[in-house]
């Protein structure tokens, strides 16, 4: 911004000679005529103790210095500044000139000295502000654009914030604010809202934004700003509205920019990572079309052809085609031949091997994935999404392969990102990823912290309930693994109404009905009443229509009758529901569920066939899947098979072989 020219008090008649050549030095710097400057010099010796002129010839060299190779000018002008506030230190205009002239310097040689000068120069003129009404706004202005300057090196969040009370000061003094003033607020709270995760802000910049569109809707970069705001805004809410009306900016700016490689690259991007996260295989396509446009403009650009490349991968994955996976391949190769030496590209290749390696179901990708995004941070180990994808690497490894370790180093990748950048994304990653730790090797304190991740992400998100039924869906399983270990109906209940929820927002979640009814058995099992198990039943049964080969829906369905038989006084009603419990419990056999056969001589044994109960022990002995002889001692249910002599020599040499292991 250029300060508005001083009201230059010139006598009528006749000109003094320092005006006469400061007028023509100003003629001389408008027509690029670097003569100016010697014209500049002789007026300044004929009017050595003229404040005006010396300011009037700095605001010259400011705007002819302003255009690149020209930056000698702005040294010039500071020193004429310098000048002009030695004849009076309360030149308001001139300080205010000199920081403008200092933060052009500060972007000119990108030296950061520069900018705290400027700073300084700002401070001095605002201590003036009381005196001097004129042009405060825009002063504000200024100030803030030099703050947002200095964040960029301090990296500091206060910076910005000081960079956004400036703009909000700049507004409260009279002045017309063009749409630059508007981009130049909407960035400063953007850059803000990124740094300290404050989805407030990203409206707020939203609005500044929008504000700059209806004072220019003719003017792309508006536009731009705008889609990247509305971009960046879904990417925390996750609201199918942001996403529309971002494409719709881009697809705006496009139009006036149809030749821009970065604004189609930027597009390209926003629709991959929309893509990825509603694994949307018309998105990706989208942004494959705009990695297209892209590479029209600009075929040599490496991150074009990583950003298209990791689009076709995952592409490939969700819609199963090879061909697309090996046209990835192609061309991620190449955009590591051109740019090997920049992170982005390494992330990309990462991603690219991590959709290869969903797709293949093989390990040895995973491994490589994670020996790319190594690679990536140490060139720079800021990048938190690098960090997210080597934990979610080491997460596939460890389902994969069973492998608690692989959870356990998953958890301190993911503890990095979220260091770098809290997003509520990577903190509900975190706290699945110890869930399924802490079910894995059963415990207590894992589970736990995965319920406070669980509820800090649950806080951060505040539409997940609407937007996120997979949240709650992990939240609730977690909770109800944890009231096994606390025996308190709390975490049952809980679980109970979370899972009640995503049943509401979304009737065909898998599995929904099968976990409501795991819940409602447990806290039958917990309080001993009827009802639970008849309500456990019922989602069991619902479930068995959503997949009627699954052996564990069968099973726990069967169990839960039994306990109803338990409660039930009419014993040709309780014989007829172990029928029906004994039918499922052989299906869920047949199927090749392995524990089956410990529940099914637990129904003999109910049933007082004890033979036929002791058979299927022994058969479950066989295959390795009793429960610890713990429970097998306590067992109500085996009362009957426990008072025979044949199954008390059982349990002797069952206890006599575990005590033999090592």
């Amino acid at each position: 911004m250029e300060l508005m020219v001083q009201d230059f008090p010139l006598k009528e008649e006749p000109l003094h000679p320092a005006h006469v050549l400061l007028l023509q030095g100003e003629m001389c710097l408008l027509k690029r005529d670097e003569a100016g400057f010697a014209l500049f010099e002789k007026a300044a010796e004929l009017a050595p103790e003229d404040k005006e002129l010396f300011y009037r010839e700095a605001l010259s060299l400011h705007e002819y210095g302003s255009e690149e190779g020209r930056e000698k000018a702005l040294l010039l002008a500071s020193k004429k500044l310098k000048t002009a506030i030695a004849l009076d230190p309360g030149f308001f205009a001139a300080w205010h000139l000199w920081g403008n002239v200092l933060v052009s310097l500060g972007r000119a040689y990108e030296e950061h000295h520069y900018f705290l000068d400027a700073q300084k120069k700002y401070e001095r003129a605002i201590a003036l502000k009381e005196r001097h009404a004129e042009n405060l706004g825009e002063l504000f202005w200024d100030y803030g654009v030099l703050l947002v300057e200095i964040a960029k090196v301090s990296e500091e969040a206060l910076d910005l914030h000081l960079a956004v009370q400036a703009f909000q000061r700049a507004l409260s003094y009279p002045y017309f604010f063009d749409a630059t003033f508007w981009n130049d607020y909407g960035n400063a709270q953007l850059n803000l809202a990124e740094q300290i995760n404050d989805t407030s802000l990203f409206i707020r910049a939203v609005h500044c934004f929008k504000q700059a569109v209806s004072i220019s809707s003719g003017e792309a970069t508006s536009w731009i700003n705008l889609a990247t705001a509305v971009g960046l805004l879904y990417d925390r809410t996750h609201d199918k509205d942001h996403f529309t009306q971002a494409n719709e900016c881009y697809r705006v700016a496009a139009e006036m920019r149809p030749h821009d490689t970065d604004l189609w690259l930027e597009w390209a991007d926003f629709l991959l990572s929309a893509g990825r996260l509603a694994q949307d295989p018309k998105q990706l396509r989208a942004s494959i079309e705009k990695c297209h446009r892209a590479y029209a403009c600009n075929p040599e650009l490496p991150l074009v052809i990583a950003v298209w490349a990791e689009a076709l991968a995952l592409l490939g994955e969700l819609t199963e085609k090879h061909d697309i996976i090996s046209e990835a391949q192609n061309k991620i190769a190449k955009a590591v031949d051109l740019a090997g030496d920049s992170p982005d590209i390494w992330y990309s290749y990462g991603m690219c091997l991590s959709s290869f390696a969903r797709y293949f179901n093989d390990n040895e990708y995973h491994y490589q994935a994670i020996e790319k995004f190594q690679y990536s941070l140490s060139i720079d180990r800021t990048y938190d999404r690098h960090w997210h994808a080597i934990a979610a690497s080491y997460v596939e490894l460890a389902r994969l392969n069973a492998d608690a370790a692989c959870y356990e180093l998953a958890a301190k990748f993911y503890t990095k990102a979220i260091d770098l950048r809290p997003r509520p994304l990577y903190i509900f990653d975190h706290a699945v990823c110890l869930a399924r730790w802490g079910e894995m090797n059963q415990k207590e304190q894992l589970l736990e912290d995965a319920v406070v991740q669980f509820e800090k992400a649950l806080s951060l998100q505040k539409n997940a309930h609407y937007f996120h039924p997979d949240w709650l869906f992990h939240y609730a399983c977690t909770l109800d693994s944890l009231g096994d270990f606390h025996e308190e109906a709390y975490y049952y209940v809980k679980a109970i109404e979370m899972l009640s929820h995503v049943l509401m927002i979304d009737p065909e979640y898998k599995e929904i009905h099968y976990h409501i009814g795991l819940a409602f058995f447990h806290l039958g099992e917990m309080n001993g009443e009827k009802e639970y198990f008849y309500r456990a039943a019922h989602h069991f049964r619902l479930a068995t229509k959503e997949e009627e080969e699954n052996d564990q829906v069968l099973l726990d369905w069967a169990v839960a009758l039994i306990n109803i038989a338990d409660h039930l006084q009419d014993s040709h009603e309780r014989i007829e529901m172990y029928r029906d419990a004994e039918h499922k419990m052989t299906q869920s056999a047949r199927m090749g569920n392995l524990t089956a056969y410990y529940h099914l001589a637990c129904l003999y044994s109910l049933l007082e066939q004890n033979d036929r109960a002791f058979a299927f022990i022994k058969k479950a002995d066989e295959y390795e899947s009793l429960p610890p002889i713990e429970e097998i001692y306590e067992d109500q249910w085996l009362d009957g098979l426990r008072a025979t002599g044949e199954f008390q020599e059982f349990l002797a040499r069952l206890e006599k072989r575990q005590k033999s292991r090592p």
